[in-house]
């Protein structure tokens, strides 16, 4: 069974597209796929600037 992807899931349930996210953090819409898909792992400050910007809880992005 797949492990559900928290992070994902909320960026759709609250209409935040990957290309916002992208922009925030500064990444390519590529990089930024990566990391929500726990291929890569989000940095501090890109982890802050989403809890910042966009109120995403921390515990949803780690």
């Amino acid at each position: 069974m797949m492990e559900e992807n928290k992070l994902l899931g909320y960026l759709k349930a609250n209409h935040i597209k990957q290309q916002q996210v992208a922009k925030i953090i500064g990444r390519s819409l590529s990089a930024t796929n990566r990391k929500i898909n726990n291929h890569t792992d989000f940095t501090k400050r890109e982890i802050q600037k989403l809890h910042d910007l966009l109120n995403i809880p921390i515990d949803v992005i780690i």
